[in-house]
């Protein structure tokens, strides 16, 4: 879909909005990115799977780099401000360990994967987001440490709020977390060629056991699952916006044949790849 680039992009960090007009075109697809939406006017309706809820003024639409959603029957007057960062930009950040924790302690229970924010701590939110501006670019010696700072301040506020409730206290950064952030900064980087936990674990030097443990306890799911969704989310882009055959995307992703990229596929979202590329197609 068309994004408005009017405030601010610079390598791993970029702030957007996302109006009513460019809502004609359909999903939001930024499989590869985090997304953190702060809605500053207006209400629209965003959907995953077979779940929908409407966001507005107040909530906060939070995507990783596996999850996507469409987003539509927006109000005319529709305006929602985005933080995007890229994923090896995010795992350099010691700060984004805790907002991830957070996040994917919550589970399937938060789908679509949007936050209802209290008024004090929203406006926290967007007045950090309302930094991310070209006037960043004045600053020649230290911006990207600036950025970076940014950054992290804007992720320990939104893993705040998301800990708001829980009755667990909030994860700081130790040896596991470290290790957890090492296996997502491997797996971006290996989950097409290699999809089995030994590679992982001998990457970074524990046993299967440990690093099986360590992911089970963070996300609550296992490697299993995460490298599934990677591929996944790889293989429905591939089959939405690329005109590869079958084959060459069960190839690309490591499978060792078409068959059982089909299965896989068909496990993960109730549809075959030709089914899916023909109704991505007919949207």
């Amino acid at each position: 879909m068309g994004i408005d680039m009017d405030k601010y992009s610079r390598g791993n960090t970029s702030c957007r909005r996302i109006r009513h007009r460019e809502l004609a075109a359909g999903d939001i697809r930024l499989e590869k990115e985090f997304l953190f939406g702060i809605v500053e006017n207006g209400s629209a309706t965003v959907a995953e799977g077979d779940r929908e809820r409407e966001i507005r003024r107040g909530d906060v639409l939070i995507l990783s780099p596996s999850r996507s959603c469409g987003l539509g029957h927006a109000t005319q007057d529709f305006d929602m401000t985005c933080i995007v960062l890229r994923p090896d930009f995010f795992d350099t950040l010691p700060d984004a360990q805790a907002m991830y924790n957070q996040l994917t302690r919550r589970g399937d229970d938060f789908r679509p994967p949007v936050l209802r924010t209290e008024a004090a701590a929203y406006e926290q939110l967007r007045k950090t987001a309302a930094l991310f501006t070209d006037a960043l670019e004045c600053f020649a010696n230290y911006r990207e440490g600036i950025i970076r700072h940014l950054s992290s301040l804007f992720l320990l506020q939104l893993a705040d709020v998301l800990h708001h409730g829980d009755e667990e206290p909030p994860i700081g950064v130790k040896r596991t977390d470290k290790l957890f952030r090492q296996f997502k900064m491997l797996s971006v980087e290996h989950f097409r060629t290699h999809h089995d936990i030994a590679f992982y674990a001998d990457r970074l030097h524990v046993s299967t056991t440990y690093l099986s443990r360590i992911v089970k306890r963070t996300t609550g799911h296992t490697v299993h699952d995460h490298l599934a969704e990677l591929l996944c989310a790889e293989a429905r882009k591939e089959l939405a916006s690329t005109g590869h055959d079958i084959k060459e995307i069960a190839d690309g992703l490591g499978f060792a044949d078409q068959s059982s990229f089909g299965k896989f596929f068909r496990s993960r979202t109730g549809l075959s790849p030709t089914r899916y590329r023909q109704r991505f197609a007919r949207q």
